[in-house]
């Protein structure tokens, strides 16, 4: 379905046009000259303008060159009499993406408008393309939400149903129990799998600019505002938007999300149009909202907007069966990256791993799985591998002089491989690193310098 503005001053010619627009399923908007036009895009943003060539006041080379300053990715399509061919084509450098002469044929309006939605498509794949680019260059990647636990399986189960349907889904539970690898599988099994899958966490951006994000801002709106920017809401029309930590969005803020699960409409900052979103969101918490709506923080109203399913995901300490099924799937998938054989595994390593709280839970047990890969020789993952807080867990263990003494120079060459690792992969941006291992990019500073390692010896 396309949003489209006609123009003609001509009645019965709108009338014919708009019978023929809303017939083949498309949203439809007519005004009878060029200023009504501009007021109408300054309202509203349209996906195709269709406007005669002779119209009173401003003729349609006039209007397509207004037209597309004030939005410049609207497809304007040209409605001319043969005599005036050499003005369309003319009007085309202007902006203007097709004409059609008169009497216009119903087959080739619809084709027109086909072809202009496609080249909409475009500009959205390859907004598509770029964020998954970024993805990509921060070391996030896809992968399959996996369990031997019973009660996930069925929730994994009820997962795929629901992912059917267009319902707002609502993910709780805590940080590295693999919300994000969820909303993930609701989308792939979903009537949008084709279509864009946008993640915005709303903790890592900065309260005043995390509106621009959501929703795009245009040129001039606020200091730094250099140019129109699309927001994930646009750039996730048709797709899913996975909005991870949405307990962390202002108040005032959620008015607007509210407004985009109801309305479908929003706004770009500092504009005055509206914009329409065919997009279904996914969101995610590790807080209880019900208890910060009570303590007046979170909107009671999104909250049962958002809540129309509910997917807890347990904890691993509330799963153990899974410590040992993640722990051997990593290793395995971190011995084909490092080209090497899985390694075995030491009884006493299991102990340990069954011991531990795992508060950080499966991105943490992952990182883990790293380490050892890593460090381990002869191909054989010892306890003595695995970090202290994991290995002080169990009191009634001892161990050798030998190797408290070593354990500092042990963890200390971990630290180095690790972090020299992704420094390279991130090109010796320290941002992009800490996000992918997880770490606060101050405190990865901090330990880069203690460790006396220089990003920019990474750069290249």
């Amino acid at each position: 379905m396309a949003k489209i503005l006609v123009v003609d001053d001509e009645i019965t010619s709108i009338t014919i046009l708009k019978k023929v627009l809303e017939d083949a399923g498309h949203r439809v908007t007519t005004v009878s000259d060029g200023a009504k036009a501009l007021e109408k895009i300054k309202e509203f943003k349209y996906d195709i303008l269709l406007t005669d060539f002779n119209m009173p006041g401003m003729n349609g080379v006039e209007l397509t060159e207004q037209a597309v300053k004030i939005e410049p990715d609207m497809i304007v399509i040209l409605i001319t009499a043969f005599a005036t061919i050499r003005s369309a084509v003319d009007a085309i450098r202007y902006g203007a993406f097709d004409y059609l002469t008169k009497p216009v044929n119903k087959e080739e309006l619809l084709l027109a408008i086909d072809r202009g939605m496609e080249r909409v498509s475009l500009v959205h794949e390859n907004l598509l393309l770029k964020h998954k680019l970024e993805k990509v260059e921060t070391g996030e990647a896809d992968e399959d939400y996996a369990t031997v636990n019973k009660e996930i399986k069925t929730m994994l189960s009820e997962a795929v149903k629901v992912a059917k349907t267009d319902s707002t889904v609502l993910i709780t539970g805590a940080n590295g129990t693999g919300k994000e690898v969820l909303a993930k599988l609701i989308h792939k099994n979903s009537l949008r799998k084709d279509q864009q899958f946008v993640v915005l966490n709303c903790a890592a951006i900065p309260t005043q600019l995390l509106e621009s994000e959501l929703f795009g801002h245009v040129k001039g709106s606020f200091t730094g505002a250099i140019k129109d920017h699309k927001g994930y809401f646009e750039i996730a029309d048709n797709g899913t938007i996975f909005l991870d930590e949405i307990a962390e969005i202002d108040i005032m803020l959620q008015v607007k999300l509210l407004r985009v699960l109801q309305e479908r409409e929003f706004s770009k900052v500092g504009d005055t149009r509206t914009q329409t979103t065919n997009v279904r969101i996914i969101a995610a918490t590790n807080q209880d909202l019900k208890k910060m709506i009570a303590e007046g923080k979170f909107r009671e109203d999104l909250y049962y907007r958002l809540n129309v399913f509910e997917f807890h995901l347990l904890s691993l300490k509330e799963r153990t069966e899974d410590i040992e099924f993640y722990f051997e799937r990593f290793l395995k998938e971190f011995s084909i990256t490092n080209k090497k054989k899985a390694p075995a595994i030491d009884k006493s390593v299991r102990d340990f791993l069954l011991s531990y709280s795992w508060p950080g839970n499966i991105r943490e047990l992952k990182n883990v799985a790293e380490r050892v890969s890593i460090l381990c020789e002869n191909n054989k993952i010892t306890s003595d591998l695995l970090p202290i807080n994991i290995i002080g867990v169990n009191q009634n263990k001892t161990y050798s002089e030998d190797y408290n003494e070593n354990k500092e120079n042990t963890i200390r060459e971990f630290e180095i491989t690790f972090i020299t690792k992704h420094l390279k992969i991130h090109k010796g941006n320290v941002a992009a690193t800490a996000k992918a291992i997880n770490f606060h990019p101050v405190s990865l500073r901090q330990k880069i310098a203690k460790l006396g390692i220089d990003p920019r010896d990474y750069k290249y």
